[in-house]
């Protein structure tokens, strides 16, 4: 400014040129709020997108995450109630298990009742009877004529079929005619022959075969024999 001007005129400069500085100043600011807004927006713009896609992606894991709830709640009282069925089921086993070993032990008791009972009986079955060797043998060889005699039991009397059935003689029955029942009965002997023996004595033993023990046993061999009848109430060998 020259400083030959008049004051006014400086003075009227000066606040031209502060008046351009202060617009300059306000532009830049206002450029620069612009350019911050436009910054801003677009930063906005960019987070809300992000925000949105992570919305959407959460949607989705929450409905994921409720259809597996739901599956696991349906699955939850699945089990649930086969928990239920398997517990009646454990106390029915529970009760036949019970009811089982109450006859098990029934059965147990039965049978070591039983097998008391048989032991019993087979230790008294096996001590054998009194008078099982109660009876003496002869000796055979020390004098055996007067053995085989003296040895014979005494005859019982009852009906003789019982011992030899009765034979039916027929007019053609030969002296060896073996359809015979008993196996020690001789056949029926000849005339001649019965008159060549009639002179011995009865029943085939001769007066003096007393002293010649051949003798006697031959005639005893010839001579039929009649056995015991065998009795139905022999003593048993061992007594219960």
């Amino acid at each position: 400014m020259n400083k030959k001007e008049p004051f006014h005129t400086r003075i009227s400069l000066m606040k031209l040129v502060m008046k351009s500085a202060y617009r300059s100043v306000m532009f830049y600011v206002g450029q620069k709020d612009l350019e911050m807004q436009y910054k801003m927006n677009k930063i906005v713009a960019q987070c809300r997108q992000k925000c949105e896609a992570m919305q959407e992606k959460f949607s989705e894991k929450l409905e994921q995450v409720h259809t597996a709830y739901q599956k696991m709640a349906k699955r939850c009282q699945m089990m649930e109630q086969e928990n239920q069925s398997l517990s009646k089921d454990k106390l029915e086993l529970q009760e036949k298990f019970s009811e089982k070993s109450r006859q098990k032990r029934k059965l147990d008791e039965m049978y070591d009742q039983l097998r008391s009972e048989y032991e019993s009986l087979k230790r008294s079955a096996i001590q054998p009877s009194k008078n099982f060797y109660a009876r003496n043998e002869p000796d055979l060889f020390s004098n055996p004529a007067a053995n085989v005699v003296d040895s014979r039991e005494p005859i019982r009397k009852g009906p003789r079929e019982y011992i030899w059935p009765v034979k039916q003689t027929s007019s053609n029955s030969s002296p060896f005619d073996i359809s015979s029942d008993s196996p020690s009965k001789p056949a029926a002997i000849p005339g001649d022959v019965g008159n060549r023996r009639a002179t011995g004595h009865p029943g085939g033993f001769e007066p003096n075969a007393a002293a010649n023990p051949s003798t006697i046993l031959r005639n005893f061999i010839i001579s039929p024999i009649k056995r015991p009848q065998p009795s139905r109430n022999r003593t048993n060998l061992f007594t219960l």
